[in-house]
């Protein structure tokens, strides 16, 4: 059966990530998984001073290590049970049917391919815990969208229910399918949709056109502009003067576009962006 699974941290983005997953399965009519993952931390156990210190003392601050990682265990599980808890309550204030709430112990990204087979959406922050500045991109980000083969919805700061969204359009393979996508998406259906291309160059306009053409052919109202200048500034500029709500982009092309949003200079675009990025497969 396919589902909805919004991963829930702790972070100040779990807010948006609750609000977001609760508007997805409302939109496309699927259950919804809160799941809360608790990874191991490695810490050191003994000190450099160990050699310095008598036996007794060494043992006895051992004891103390073991007791202080029992109890910040303890914590961070009844932390987690109560962010499930809340996360819940608050789909279901907004209408989700389905809510089940998951705590698992282990590695984030081998918990999530436990679900990739009936996984149809996934709802993340972009940043963590750990990385709760609103401008840094969360470590494993990267390592979600190269091993997660659902659509990916990675949310900033705030959420607000999208109206209009942008797609990041190249005229690569991974785009003309990204088409294909938004066209049989009930996430975007209703949603007033740009078509935007970043390009100097005469030779992608067919391709272009063709796109537009197809989605206006699927009944979507579209507006399309080709736009100059460096990727990331520019889709950004369009984005904040048309004030859309939403960037829907391809996943893993290898073209420069993708570069900006999910490969080595991930921090171009997302960083900056306030609004949700749409990964689609």
């Amino acid at each position: 059966m396919n589902n909805i699974v919004a991963c829930i941290d702790g972070s100040k983005l779990t807010l948006a990530t609750c609000e977001a997953s609760a508007w997805a399965a409302q939109k496309i009519q699927q259950p919804l998984t809160l799941l809360h993952v608790l990874e191991k931390t490695t810490r050191p156990v003994v000190s450099e001073l160990s050699g310095q210190i008598g036996l007794g003392s060494q043992e006895e601050l051992l004891n103390e290590l073991v007791e202080l990682d029992e109890l910040r265990s303890k914590v961070a599980l009844k932390h987690g049970k109560q962010l499930l808890a809340d996360a819940k309550e608050l789909a279901l204030v907004r209408g989700v049917d389905e809510v089940a709430q998951l705590q698992r112990h282990g590695n984030f990204i081998e918990t999530l391919a436990d679900f990739d087979a009936d996984l149809s959406l996934l709802v993340m922050g972009k940043s963590g815990e750990e990385h709760s500045a609103s401008s840094t991109i969360g470590s494993q980000l990267e390592s979600v969208v190269r091993s997660i083969k659902s659509d990916i919805f990675v949310v900033s700061e705030y959420f607000n229910p999208p109206n209009a969204y942008m797609i990041a359009f190249d005229a690569s393979d991974a785009s003309e399918l990204l088409i294909e996508k938004v066209i049989k998406s009930p996430l975007l259906a209703s949603l007033e949709c740009h078509l935007v291309m970043v390009s100097n160059h005469g030779d992608k306009s067919l391709a272009f056109e063709g796109a537009a053409e197809r989605l206006k052919q699927a009944g979507l109202f579209i507006t399309q502009s080709v736009l100059t200048g460096a990727v990331d500034e520019a889709l950004l500029s369009y984005q904040q003067q048309q004030q859309l709500d939403m960037i829907v982009m391809g996943a893993y092309s290898h073209t420069r576009l993708r570069q900006y949003f999910v490969g080595s200079n991930t921090t171009q675009v997302l960083a900056k962006s306030i609004v949700p990025l749409l990964i689609m497969r």
